[in-house]
This record gives C-alpha cells, structure tokens and sequence, in this order.
C-alpha cells in the first residue's frame, strides 16, 4: 500500500533563496551584441566558485490528486494507488484506457494505408523491386534517422531485396536532401529514393531528383512547410492538412516502421517486424517524441525487444556502456545511455557507422564500432562542455541583455564551436536562462545551428516565418536545425526574438516543475520503484514521476562529486527513513546546504540505483528548496488566538484524558457539537459524562426527521451540545466541533467541517484523538470489509455448515459458526454480500430471519473484483490509510490549510495534505 498525500503548498523561505530583481542574462554573438531576456521572478545565487552563478528557481506546479479515482482504479487493476494516480495524472481514468496504457499489444496499432500517401508508396516501392530497380534509402544523422535507415534496410534485407544507405555528411552537406548528394546517388544508379527523417521541406531539391529522372518518396515527421509539399510520388506524414491518419506524433522512425508495415501487407505483425520495435523504441524515445498514443505502444512493445538484444548492434552498444546483461534497458537507456552514442557519430564524425552497427548480423565484427562510438561520445562531451562554457561566458559578459526574448549566441571569430554538438548546448542554455534559444556555429559564409524551445511556442514555425533568411531548416516544436549566411544573422536573431515576443508571456517564461504528487519516505521501498517500471519506457509526455518530500534534514553533511564536482550528494530522512539523493550540475547548492539550521523540499524522481550487485532506492532531484528551520514550532491552535479567523484548529491529539478535556468544554456552555466513531463509542461517551441532561444524541439509526429534530433543540437552546455518530444534517452554527475519534473517509471529514465556514463567529475545530484510535479504527474497517482469506475461511464455514444443517441455513448460524472459526462478526454481513454478488450463494430474507443457500460452483472461476462490495471495501480501505495518516501526522497549520481549501475559504493557490 503506497501513501498518496495531497501536498501543494511547497514554498521557499526567503532566508535561503530570497528574491531578488535578476534577469537572465542572454547574448547573440560577436557579430551584433543585442539585449536579449526579461525580468526572472527568484534567483537562487547558490554557488561554490568565485564568480556567482545564477539559477532561476522553478516554480512548482503540484497536481491535486483524485483519491477517489485512483482508489477504485488500484482496486479494479490490483495495482497500486501510487500507480494509479500516475495513471490518472496523464489522463487515464477508465479500466479500459488503464489496461491498454499497460499493457499494450499490437492489436493498438492503426493500419498504415491510413497513413496519407502510404498507398501510393506501397504501390511505387513494389513497381521498382518487381522491375529490379535500384533503391536507396536517404536518412538522417541523428539518433532517429539512423534507427529509421536500419530499420528499412534491414527490413528490404529481409524481402531479399538489397537496398542501399545514405547518411550525410553533418559538415560538409549538413541536414536533409541536397543535391549534390543526389547528383551523386544518380551517378550510382539510383532509380528510387526514400527519404526517413528528412524530406518534407526539400521541394528545390526533390525537383532536382525529379529531373534527373529518380522517384522520391518521402517519410518525415517534421512539420510541413506552409505552401505546397515536395512534389514527390508519394508523402508519408500524419502532418498534412487532410491527413486523417489518427496519431501524428510518431518519430521519423515510427513512419519508417509504418512504411515496413505497408509493405508486408499491414495485416497482424509477425515475428520479424515485431523484432524490428527495438529500433522505433531507440529512435522514437532518444529523439523526444511523445509517449502517448501509438507512439506508447511501439515503444513499450520495443522495450521487450530491447531487452532481448537479440540484434548483435543493441547488444555491443550496452556492453561497451556498461549497460550489459543483468540491467534493465529502459526510456532513461535510451535517452541517456544508448541514444547519446549513436547520436555521437554524426555529431562529432560521420553517422554511416551506426547503420553498420545496427544492421550489422557479427556481433565480432561490429564490436569495434561499438568501441568507437562509445569513444566519440567520450569528445563529443568535452566539446560540448567547452562550448558550453565559452557560450555562457559570451552571455554573462555582456549587460545589455534585458530586452529580447529569444536567444540566439554563435562563437566568436576565435573560437571553433562544432556544429555537431550545438544542439545538446542549446539544451543546456535552455535549461539555465529558460527562453527559446539558437546555438549557431559559423565557419565562414555560413553558419549551422540548432534551436531548443520552452512551452508556449513552436520552434519550426519560427523558422517557417524565417524562411527567406535560411538556407535550409527543418524541425518541430521543442527543437530545430537550420543553415543561415552569416551576413543574415543579425536580422534572424531580431525577427526570431520578435517571434518569441509575440507568441509567449511573461508568465511563459517562467520555468515550471509539475509535480504528480507528494509521499512519505516510508513508502518509498525497492518494491514500490519498480511498480513505477509499468509505465515506462519515461520519455517525452510520458515524464517519469516527479514526486515530493517536505521538510527533510540532512542526515550528514552534503558532498559533491564528479569529475569536475558539479554533482551534489545528499543523505536526509524525515524522521522516517534516510533517503540517498543525487542533483546532478546541483554542487552550486552545497554552501547553502552546509547551514545545519535548514530544512529541504525535495521534488525529484524515484529511481533504482544498481552498484557493485547492489540495489537500493535514489532520489534524482529535479529542483529543491530550502527554508530555515522554524524557531517556534507551530503550536497547538491555528490560527493563534489574537489572529482573526472563522474557524481554528485546536490540536489536543496528545490528550491522555478525553473525559476531563470534553467535561470541562462543555462547562462553557457554548453550543457544541461531538462526533464519535460509531453507536457504541455514542454509548461509551454518555456513559463517560455520566449527567448529559443537555447533550442530545443523534444516531446513524435514527430517522432523517429525528435527526433533523435534534438539530433544531441544538439551534433553539434547549441542548447544549449534540453527540452523533453521523454527519448532522443542516447544523446551527456552534462554537466548538469536536471530532472524538479518527474519521475513516475524507469526505466525510470536510463534511463535518462545512458548518463551521458558513458563520462569521469563530468555530473551534478540536481534534482530540490519538494513534491508539487510529489503529482501532483500522481494525474495525478491515473487520468489516473481509479480504481473500477470511472471505475463503467464511465459504469454507458454510460448506460445513451445509453439509451438517441442510438444504437453508439462518443467519443466526451463519454468524455462531463464524465466530467460532475467528471470523470477525461484522465480516460476515459484507462477506455474504460478496459472496452472493460471486453467484456462490442467494440470500431469501424472511419474516423471521435470514436464510443462506448456497449454489452451485460457477462453470467459471470468479474473480474478487467482480464484486461491487468487494471493490467498495477495498477503495473504504485503500482511502482510510492514507486519510489516517493525513490526520494522524500533518500539523495543525497544515490541517487548517487543508480543511480551509476544502472548504473554499482560503485564497492560497497551493493548501494539501
């Protein structure tokens, strides 16, 4: 059982991080230095190096969890509540929608000759192989041509149709077509060419090819260019205007896996082309597409094939990144672990390679080239952070940087910045001034670049508006390349920041964690992680979780770590458990953390970490806060006496005598009403005040009337108080409600609670219960909603009854035998119930008493959550736990902020549990 707490209300103390009027600071190279940025709200200036650094402090953005959805979701899947409030949180709220996000089969998949231009290419593609002709297949150099190029080639391989690969070069042709490559291919006897990842915005140069006498035929996922297309045989896209395909975000590797599809008929998949999913998986999660729709099934059906590595590519590629046998390939595989090595190749050299490694059927002889791109990505690094860093500086040193939004920085006439690596820089600048940014690297004439965009705008339709400025471009919303002359620079940088200004708000451009939920430490086990494993592969809209802790303390000094010690290392528990956390690029924290009086929030990712055989649990933390630790702790009322509010809470949930506290309450003589757990706590409780002459009792057995009439002596002054097992319908307005016991559901609680927000004099709200009444109230609910195996001990009891009573058994019996057989008595009512909702039994009420029969077994097993009770009583269970220990463990402030919320009188954004 996973604890599910509502927790929003995440601040930061301005002891530690105050805000403090920063902008970020963002420059557009060497050739024009012009202002770009606006006014960020809080900067934490945290650092370990002489020169301060900055980092803009996410705002967190927590989703209010739906216990009752998740609850009865868990109940019916057997998945955990954690689980299934992820589920919820993206959207998948039925049984059905649950069960196909899980368990995803081929069967989801649409037919590819719905796809727009999938016919036509079909029909050219059978032409030229039944005439001999020859095909080339023309790709990209990035993670997902490559995958997308391999997949086609192996898949003609597999026709016993050879086919042949071209991937350009980065540097010398830069992306997509152009014709010199295809004067080149012509010269080679190209009669067909099928592009993958590429294409879409080439109408000059499929004209070209159109003149020399080749066919195209183009596969691409990137957004078409406004006027006409290419005019090639066939466009596969999902992203034309009429196109009625019904999912159009597949990767580029995804199209070229539909194109397969089309080819071998697009029927049910067999065998080969299922083992082709590990390379859309590869392609479709390292390239940040999203990982919803048909895009979750393709990649979670990878995944198994991934994990296989029966393709001798994928198995030299893990082994040379320490990701061998034994360890789970998952999305974080991908996106950081393999995808960033076949990546390296068309980055830092020439991308051919990783076609041979992929394709490649001798896992001897391609080991080499696994080595190889293992050690491309080892520069590619190096570069990368050199880059970085001369980027920053070039930011950094400018002033004049507060009046764009859009940034764009190249290198200085100095400095070679290479063009295969600008991309990943423009992440990590996106990262820390948080605005759409180009990274150009200029050589000569030109320059290439690539872009990074945040929520709120659309990459490729900046360039689309750019277009007479660029030589080339070609992209989708979060990320795009382009080519530019560098004469042109200067006018792309101010019409790109005059685009960003006019599509994103201030409020855009403040960066934003969404949070699912917030946990306890305690429930954070290996067990509970690796249930999380049901929602991978994580990736683009398909984020991992991003949970929170409040309030934790450092269980020993914080350290850094890493080559260059920019990663952060942190022990702390909240009093709980101790929990390990990595911040990786955090080490600007560590000064700030070495202050023994501070306490931590912690967003992160709940992760395995495997070392040395090893398996324990690892925070990755996405963004912290810190605040000083509270001189005062909070204290037994909140509001305090002298502040004004409706209604405060009044903790005395460490009371060791209720009788005396509620005696001397009800001496004040001011209307009261108490609520107890159920009609023998009412018993207990009048038998506790001995002389209750003016405290009326309200029953849950009694009428709608009556009860009704107990209020009313309440609101007229003939009782002082009212003590009722059940909620008190259209209560008077009293000065104290006292909640005796725990109570079970939420709901419920904020119900009792309503009253007291609807009177301008103040209503004091005591809880005066305790952990004793807590675990009582839990046995009683267990009790009275049986599991498995009492439910097996009850059928067992009345097949013995049966055979000894008779055809009929009362329920008088029924109720005798079971406690004889250590069945609680309340289980046997719901038990029945479950029971007969099974068809394993009929009850015949009648005048006297109940009859049981019991029938015959089904011809079918049944299952436990075909049962309503059944599944009621689980959802009662999973609920209480968790609202237990809300009441059990949040102090009063966060009570009162919670019961506030609820109640519609707070004005806070951000109140929980």
């Amino acid at each position: 059982m996973i604890l599910l707490l509502w927790r929003v209300d995440i601040s930061l103390s301005n002891a530690v991080n105050a805000p403090i009027n920063g902008h970020p600071k963002s420059f557009h190279g060497s050739i024009k230095a012009t202002a770009v940025g606006t006014k960020i709200s809080r900067i934490c200036q945290i650092s370990t190096e002489p020169t301060m650094k900055t980092r803009q402090q996410k705002i967190w953005e927590p989703r209010t969890p739906d216990i009752d959805k998740s609850s009865r979701l868990a109940v019916r899947l057997g998945i955990s509540p954690l689980v299934a409030q992820l589920l919820i949180n993206r959207g998948i709220e039925t049984e059905d929608a649950a069960q196909a996000y899980l368990y995803p089969t081929p069967d989801q998949l649409h037919s590819p000759f719905l796809m727009h231009g999938m016919e036509q290419a079909v029909e050219r593609i059978r032409l030229a192989m039944k005439q001999g002709e020859q095909i080339w297949i023309f790709g990209d150099y990035d993670v997902d041509g490559t995958t997308a190029t391999s997949l086609l080639v192996t898949t003609f391989r597999h026709l016993d149709f050879p086919v042949k690969p071209y991937i350009p070069n980065r540097f010398d042709e830069g992306y997509g077509l152009n014709k010199a490559a295809i004067q080149t291919l012509k010269e080679r006897g190209c009669d067909l060419l099928i592009t993958v990842d590429c294409g879409i915005t080439s109408v000059e140069e499929v004209e070209f090819a159109n003149s020399l006498g080749i066919d195209v035929i183009i596969t691409d996922h990137h957004q078409p260019p406004p006027g006409a297309p290419p005019p090639a045989i066939a466009v596969i896209t999902p992203k034309m205007p009429e196109s009625e395909y019904p999912f159009d975000g597949l990767a580029g590797v995804g199209l070229a896996f539909k194109l397969a599809h089309g080819l071998m008929g697009g029927g049910d998949l067999d065998s080969f082309l299922q083992s082709q999913l590990d390379l859309v998986a590869l392609g479709t999660v390292a390239d940040m597409a999203p990982l919803t729709g048909e895009n979750r099934v393709l990649s979670s059906l990878g995944l198994v094939e991934l994990n296989k590595r029966e393709r001798p590519g994928i198995r030299a590629l893990c082994n040379v990144a320490n990701h061998g046998d034994g360890k789970q390939i998952v999305g974080h595989t991908l996106g950081f672990v393999l995808g960033p090595r076949v990546n390296a190749a068309g980055r830092m050299q020439t991308a051919d390679k990783v076609v041979k490694l992929l394709t490649g059927e001798s896992y001897n002889d391609i080991i080499p080239i696994a080595k190889e791109l293992d050690d491309y990505n080892l520069k590619r690094r190096e570069v990368q952070n050199k880059i970085r860093d001369q980027a920053t500086a070039t930011i950094e040193k400018n002033r004049d940087h507060t009046k764009k939004t859009g940034l764009v920085v190249y290198n200085e006439p100095s400095e070679d910045w290479h063009q295969g690596v600008v991309g990943i820089v423009a992440s990590q600048l996106l990262e820390r001034y948080y605005r759409p940014v180009f990274v150009l690297a200029v050589k000569g004439e030109e320059a290439h670049g690539s872009g990074r965009c945040i929520e709120g705008m659309n990459l490729a339709d900046s360039l689309n508006a750019c277009t007479d400025l660029l030589v080339k471009h070609g992209g989708h919303e979060a990320a795009a390349g382009l080519t530019i002359k560098t004469e042109n620079i200067d006018e792309f940088a101010d019409r790109f920041d005059q685009y960003a200004r006019e599509h994103l708000s201030n409020e855009d451009l403040n960066p934003k964690l969404k949070l699912d939920l917030e946990v306890q430490s305690s429930y954070l086990t290996l067990q509970a992680i690796e249930e999380l494993q049901q929602l991978e592969p994580f990736g683009e809209e398909n984020s991992p979780p991003h949970l929170a802790l409040r309030n934790l303390r450092l269980q020993k000094s914080p350290s850094v770590m890493g080559k260059e010690k920019n990663h952060l290392k942190l022990f702390v528990t909240d009093g709980e458990q101790p929990l390990e956390a990595v911040g990786w690029g955090m080490a600007d924290y560590f000064i700030a953390l070495t202050n023994k009086n501070i306490r931590l929030d912690l967003a992160f990712e709940p992760e395995i970490n495997e070392w040395n055989n090893s398996r324990r649990v690892q925070l990755k933390i996405s963004d912290l806060h810190l605040h000083t630790l509270e001189r005062s702790a909070v204290g037994r009322m909140f509001p305090t006496e002298e502040e004004k509010s409706p209604v405060k809470i009044v903790d005395r949930r460490v009371l060791d005598n209720k009788r005396d506290y509620l005696y001397d309450l009800l001496t004040q003589k001011e209307p009261t009403l108490l609520y107890v757990r159920d009609e023998k706590a009412l018993d207990q409780l009048f038998e506790m005040l001995g002389s209750t002459e003016k405290v009326g009792r309200c029953g849950a057995d009694m009428s709608e009337a009556d009860r009704a009439q107990v209020a009313d002596k309440l609101a007229r002054g003939e009782l002082l108080a009212v003590a009722s097992d059940c909620t008190l319908p259209h209560p008077p307005h009293v000065t104290h409600i006292v909640f005796c016991h725990p109570v079970p559901q939420h709901l419920t609680f904020f119900d009792r609670c309503q009253p007291a927000f609807k009177h301008p004099e103040t209503t004091y709200i005591h809880l005066i219960f305790q952990s004793k009444d807590i675990e009582w109230m839990w046995k009683c609910i267990t009790w009275e909603y049986p599991d498995k195996p009492i439910l097996q001990k009850l059928y067992k009891c009345l097949q013995a009854l049966s055979q000894d009573n008779g055809y009929r058994l009362t329920l008088e019996t029924v109720v005798a035998a079971a406690q004889t057989d250590s069945i609680p008595v309340p289980a046997v009512k719901n038990g029945l119930s479950i029971l007969e909702e099974l068809q394993l039994l009929t009850q015949h009420p009648n005048f006297s008493t109940q009859e049981i029969q019991l029938l015959p077994l089904p011809t079918k097993k049944r299952q436990l959550h075909e049962s309503e009770t059944y599944l009621n009583g689980e959802q009662i269970k999973q609920t209480s736990r968790w609202f237990s220990e809300f009441q059990l463990r949040q102090n009063v402030k966060q009570i009162w902020e919670r019961v506030s919320y609820e109640c519609q009188l707070s004005d806070s954004p951000n109140p929980s549990i």
